[in-house]
């Protein structure tokens, strides 16, 4: 960790931070933050414009930095240590992190927010990613144990703290993930969408308004025909049909009830047409009501329909995307290539309502597949970088499973296959030298057997060529000034006397003066002998 020395607040820390990736920037940065989307954050480095803190905003911030101040002093007696605020950038000076505050053995640090309602039954369990990200990195820069979370008013009736700790895991997702973010920012294309659309509101359309002026006279005899019906449903209509004459009958009386209801629609028309009025308004206001209802539901249709296809088109180019992403990786893995990065964007853009907000769900979806991808093909050359130095290619047939392994796991695939190997080369030698140990064996017992057929039809020859264990042969001056011009020949040792005696002599193992004698040119051997007689 490298402590800078500036003041929280000032123009000089706030230019720091526009050089550096900070820890409040860490929550958006992973598409988690509670108050900017990734997409805004990217637009926000890109254009270094960053938005304007509102009055009601600040006032916000006042508060949370007296609660602070005022909170200090719990903390401190909490951890049992005096606490110092700083800001400090990581061993690479990429990532920066302010402290509200740390100890002098930089071992602890304090992370204070302003309570509220879901805070204040907070546990490290239940808190919320957007918090734990951002003291993910306060770790990864600090290099501290742990992280004392305090959410308060400033005082001890109202304040809930823990302790927070990270993993391995998490803090390297948070370097992949600006690693990403970096490779995102170089290539980005500002978006030009309203961040909150609103509406227009259409015009309305006139009031409809309909009157009839002056007196209508309508003649009729509804009377007359209502009590004629009555009587007709009620006293002469057939209920319980018997016999063929009833089923007459009621058809009958189906006609004319039939021909009752033409009778009143005639009656209808006939009224409405001697009002030409009435009758042209009641036609254009059918005319107009359909108009408007099949324009509406075509309107709704059409946004249904094309929401969908933009959602659609946004996830297939998240898939694009990252598939682009992925081809890059395969060309620099030595022909091994990366497994299926799975996408969920469905489930990524689920409850999104607008066109921002898909975009926002797909694009954080799009960099977490690319910060796996990326993490999978580095673990990928870092083992084909082993099973290059290790070498025996015969034994690693299955590299594509193989370097998917964690390091640990692929290194005790190596050994235990290289021992397995040996094993087996060890076993293969041995028999190897026992299969030419017993054709030696064979072939020394054969040749008494044929010297002695060699007597029997040679029976001039000397005796001595019928004793296999005595053979004369022709010695120098020096031999015959000692010996006469003959001398006798010991009888040959054994196989195993002689690879006994050779190996004492030179203190090797039999097994390699096995080799040796396998490794002889037995011909130029022969040559060489054959040459000093």
């Amino acid at each position: 960790m490298k402590t800078i020395n500036v003041t929280q607040g000032s123009p000089e820390w706030r230019s720091l931070r526009a050089q550096h990736h900070t820890a409040s920037e860490a929550p958006a940065m992973m598409g988690r933050s509670k108050y900017q989307s990734r997409s805004a954050l990217l637009e926000q480095k890109a254009t270094a414009i960053t938005p304007e803190v509102s009055a009601a905003q600040q006032a916000i911030f006042n508060k949370g930095h007296a609660a602070e101040a005022a909170a200090r002093v719990i903390a401190e007696e909490i951890i049992g240590d005096e606490l110092f605020p700083a800001t400090a950038l990581d061993d690479d000076e990429k990532l920066l992190a302010s402290f509200d505050g740390i100890t002098m053995l930089e071992d602890v640090i304090w992370e204070h927010k302003l309570i509220n309602e879901e805070l204040r039954t907070a546990t490290m369990e239940t808190l919320d990613e957007h918090y734990k990200i951002q003291m993910d990195q306060q770790l990864l820069v600090s290099g501290a144990e742990k992280c004392l979370f305090m959410a308060s008013d400033g005082t001890q009736a109202n304040c809930n703290w823990f302790w927070y700790t990270s993993t391995q895991v998490r803090l390297a997702a948070i370097r992949a993930g600006w690693n990403q973010f970096d490779v995102d920012l170089a290539s980005h294309q500002p978006r030009d969408i309203a961040e909150n659309p609103v509406a227009e509101t259409p015009k309305d359309l006139p009031a409809v308004s309909i009157q009839v002026a002056g007196s209508l006279i309508v003649t009729e005899n509804f009377d007359r025909f209502e009590s004629a019906l009555q009587h007709f449903v009620n006293e002469m209509l057939i209920r319980d049909p018997q016999t063929d004459q009833d089923f007459a009958d009621l058809e009958a009386q189906v006609k004319a009830l039939k021909k009752a209801e033409s009778a009143l629609e005639q009656a209808e028309a006939q009224l409405l047409a001697q009002v030409e009025a009435v009758d042209n308004a009641k036609r254009r206001k059918d005319m107009l009501h359909q108009l408007a209802r099949d324009n509406r539901l075509m309107a709704e249709k059409l946004v249904k329909e094309q929401k969908k296809a933009i959602k659609l088109q946004i996830a297939q180019d998240g898939r694009q995307a990252v598939d682009t992403h992925i081809a890059k990786l395969n060309e620099g893995l030595s022909g091994a290539t990366l497994p299926q990065i799975i996408t969920d964007f469905n489930s990524a853009m689920k409850g999104k309502r607008t066109i921002a907000t898909l975009r926002d769900a797909a694009d954080n979806e799009v960099a977490r597949a690319k910060i796996e991808a990326t993490e999978t093909a580095a673990l990928i050359r870092s083992n084909l970088e082993t099973l290059t130095e290790v070498g025996c290619d015969f034994l690693f047939a299955d590299r594509q499973q193989l370097v998917l392994k964690q390091p640990e796991d692929l290194q005790a695939v190596i050994k235990n296959r290289i021992t397995e190997h040996e094993a087996q080369e060890r076993t293969r030698l041995e028999e190897e030298r026992r299969r030419i140990f017993h054709e030696e064996q064979a072939k020394a017992q054969a040749k008494p057997e044929e010297a002695n057929q060699v007597a029997l039809n040679c029976p001039e020859q000397s005796t001595t060529a019928r004793h296999p264990s005595v053979a004369i042969t022709e010695t120098s001056n020096s031999d015959s000034a000692n010996h006469g011009p003959f001398a006798l020949k010991h009888e040959r040792p054994t196989d195993k006397e002689i690879i006994g005696i050779v190996a004492q002599h030179y203190r090797a193992p039999e097994s390699e003066v096995i080799e040796w004698l396998l490794g002889m040119d037995l011909q130029r051997t022969g040559d060489a002998l054959a040459s000093n007689f």
